[in-house]
């Protein structure tokens, strides 16, 4: 039998048309998948809570990095990749420059070897044999909810490592990435021990990849760290989150490369709000060069088809005009796959690293059509339309559960001393449409629409209690004690479900995209993107490579979509 690395290389087929696949199989290992309305995701809203404070206060852990100069990283790169000393990585190697950019990865552990196992392969397409990156490039929010050592190892080191070990091939490669929401929450911490260049002497044990699981998780470390600060000690993390073969090598969130003539790279971090200052400056001093731009960013600048301000905030930070300056734009934190063109620029969302899948609009009307997308509009409908039965099936966690049992508590308190629960009910509906519309967005350019199909949630579950009082009343047979708990129990299943109907609703009609498919937590259409740098720096070419049924042993690896982008700066010379 040949071993993995001396196997044929690949052949993918192309994705079939968009359709409904609505069985799909979800991972069974530690650590699962974060459940969006459970209790571990309240824990990840806190860390964002305190993560967001700081950096309201201008606390910002950037101040102390030392950003590489673009000419060093670059022969720190190349140094590592056997290169001479040439100007430009395609120089250095004398060859074409390959590159695997996957984004938004950590979450389900089986989820995350799959997308290994696609990721570290060899692939051909039309006779063009696609090698694995000679860069490693990760897109920002490395893992969730929280991207701290602790489920960084668990949900991308482990699973990762599981795979490289079985795919050794004596090649170093290099390891880089960019920051997200999500490895902010922590500070950095967890993405400095596993993206910053290793400095001085390190703990050869501290270094070496390590595929156990550590079972104790956040929970475990808080204990610890409980008990530590009682004695006066620390908690020890791990130095390092090393991926096996790969040599991280960045100094700070942020950098600049050169990867051919005339074609740099820049990987950017807007914190949690927007570029600092240094780092504006530091890219200032880059864009003199007038390169051909490839820009990494950890937010799209178009998300879901529209505008997303977030990013463009980025590009006016960066002084970059998107047709204009033409750049190649590839990020992550929509969870789909989806190809826009400007002009001569283009914009590659790929979030198909391992989180929960983000829907594609289902609704269109007033949006332009993508050059690709994956999954379509279509699958998604499909799809959108299980969220409730999530919802209240318990899929999600249970949240909603056990805010609609607290919610219900006073009705049934007065139901007990048998008083009246008009005002109890009405009270409970103006809650529930509350927080409905601020889920849905209370400044969204459509919030009266949002704030319409609120009342109709809040007036469901405001009313669903007396509703239910008189149903079992009319029955018969039971206490007025027992009636009134029956009818408090037998409320919580249809207000969640009539809240999942409202979160379905939004992403049906393209109101709000994120929250229903956050609870669906769908562990399908994972995907990377594979790109070659051309030696001459005229052009990247790129070829989409995912699943559609992820953990489907049956199910092969297709290609989702193959683009050519042109550096025009190096054209027009």
């Amino acid at each position: 039998m040949k071993k993995a690395q001396d196997a044929e290389p690949f052949e993918p087929e192309r994705r079939p048309r968009d359709a409904p696949h609505l069985v799909f199989r979800r991972g069974k290992s530690y650590p699962r998948a974060i459940a969006w309305l459970g209790f571990k995701s309240f824990w990840g809203h806190l860390w964002h809570l305190a993560a967001s404070v700081i950096a309201t206060e201008d606390i910002d852990a950037r101040d102390w990095m030392q950003a590489d100069d673009g000419d060093e990283l670059t022969r720190s790169v190349a140094r590592w990749l056997d290169g001479n000393s040439g100007g430009n990585l395609t120089d250095s190697l004398d060859r074409d420059l390959w590159i695997d950019f996957v984004a938004d990865t950590g979450d389900d552990a089986d989820v995350s070897y799959a997308v290994a196992d696609m990721l570290f392969r060899r692939y051909r397409v039309k006779d063009q044999e696609l090698p694995r990156g000679d860069i490693l490039l990760f897109g920002g929010d490395t893992a969730y909810p929280v991207a701290t050592d602790v489920e960084i190892h668990n949900r991308v080191c482990v699973p990762f490592n599981r795979v490289l070990k079985e795919r050794q091939d004596g090649k170093l490669r290099v390891l880089l990435g960019i920051p997200g929401n999500h490895d902010w929450y922590d500070g950095l911490d967890g993405f400095a021990r596993m993206f910053r260049a290793r400095r001085g002497s390190i703990d050869r044990a501290s270094i070496t990849p390590d595929a156990t699981v550590d079972r104790g998780g956040q929970l475990g470390h808080f204990i610890d760290w409980v008990e530590a600060f009682r004695v006066g000690e620390y908690v020890t993390k791990r130095t390092a989150l090393p991926l096996f073969g790969y040599t991280p090598v960045q100094g700070a969130s942020y950098f600049a490369l050169r990867l051919a003539p005339e074609l740099d790279l820049w990987g950017v971090d807007r914190q949690l709000r927007a570029l600092d200052y240094t780092q504006k400056s530091y890219f200032a001093a880059e864009h003199a060069s007038h390169h051909g731009l490839v820009l990494v960013l950890a937010d799209p600048i178009f998300a879901m088809l529209a505008p997303n301000a977030v990013g463009h905030k980025t590009l006016e930070d960066l002084d970059i005009a998107l047709e204009d300056d033409g750049p190649l734009v590839l990020t992550g934190d929509t969870h789909h796959y989806c190809r826009q063109e400007f002009g001569t620029a283009m914009q590659v969302v790929a979030g198909g690293g391992g989180a929960f899948l983000h829907p594609t609009p289902i609704w269109r009307r007033g949006l332009p059509k993508p050059a690709a997308e994956f999954p379509g509009p279509r699958a998604c409908f499909g799809l959108a339309m299980q969220v409730p039965w999530q919802i209240a099936g318990g899929r999600s966690g249970f949240l909603a559960h056990t805010a609609a049992a607290l919610l219900y508590l006073p009705v049934l308190a007065l139901w007990l001393m048998d008083y009246r629960i008009d005002i109890a009910c009405v009270v409970i509906g103006a809650l529930a449409w509350m927080t409905c519309s601020l889920l849905g967005g209370w400044r969204n350019p459509r919030r009266w629409t949002i704030r319409g199909l609120a009342l109709l949630c809040g007036a469901w579950v405001g009313g669903l209690p007396w509703m239910l009082r008189e149903i079992v009343g009319w029955i018969g047979g039971l206490l007025p004690q027992a009636q009134a708990l029956a009818a408090y129990v037998a409320s919580i299943y249809p207000a969640v479900l009539g809240f999942g109907t409202f979160l379905m609703v939004l992403t049906l009609l393209g109101l709000e995209q994120h929250q229903a498919f956050s609870a669906l937590a769908h562990p399908g259409y994972k995907h990377f993107v594979r790109l070659r740098v051309r030696r001459d720096g005229s052009a990247i070419d790129g070829w989409v490579l995912g699943k559609i049924d992820t953990l489907d042993p049956r199910s092969e690896v297709v290609l989702v979509d193959e683009w050519t982008w042109l550096n025009t700066k190096r054209v027009k010379d």
